[in-house]
């Protein structure tokens, strides 16, 4: 008669198959829960962290005089009415600062327009025929009568957005 179980080699083959199946049977369910995790998961648009921030370079900047102000603008409809997001900032030591600027969402373009409070009222100042007395910059390439949101715009795609300021 022989036993019912062969030596350790069977008893091994059978553990190496019913480890086998039970793999097969479970693959699928990991391979679902791994996808679920990963989409959710899902890495913020690319030029964005994950708080919505991009990199901002301005050059040309007025060292140590008064803050510069900045907005961003997410649509035509909302340019120069609604900001996505705003910032103050006191102007640097240097004629460029670098800095991030967060608060943009899931956006896949901005405008941004900015300028330096040199007497730190909060405005813009101007002249009698509303030409701006303070320098203002745009992202984008802003027109000869001003930035819109047409010129304005720039895809957030990783690249640092630079805004030239006007002298």
């Amino acid at each position: 008669m022989k036993p019912a179980v062969k030596p350790s080699t069977d008893l091994s083959t059978w553990l190496t198959s019913a480890t086998c199946v039970l793999l097969a049977a479970t693959l699928p369910a990991i391979g679902a829960l791994l996808a679920a995790v990963l989409l959710t998961t899902a890495p913020p648009a690319r030029g964005q962290s994950a708080d919505g921030c991009a990199e901002v370079e301005v050059q040309n900047v007025r060292p140590k005089q008064g803050q510069m102000m900045v907005a961003a603008f997410a649509s035509a409809d909302t340019y120069r009415k609604k900001p996505l997001a705003q910032l103050r900032l006191a102007a640097g030591d240097g004629a460029t600062m670098r800095f991030q600027l967060c608060g943009l969402g899931a956006s896949t373009e901005v405008a941004l327009t900015l300028f330096q409070d040199l007497d730190s009222d909060g405005r813009m100042g101007t002249n009698l025929v509303g030409m701006p007395t303070e320098p203002w910059g745009s992202s984008g390439t802003p027109g000869t009568f001003g930035p819109s949101w047409e010129t304005g715009r720039v895809k957030l795609d990783g690249a640092v957005i630079v805004v030239k300021m006007s002298q």
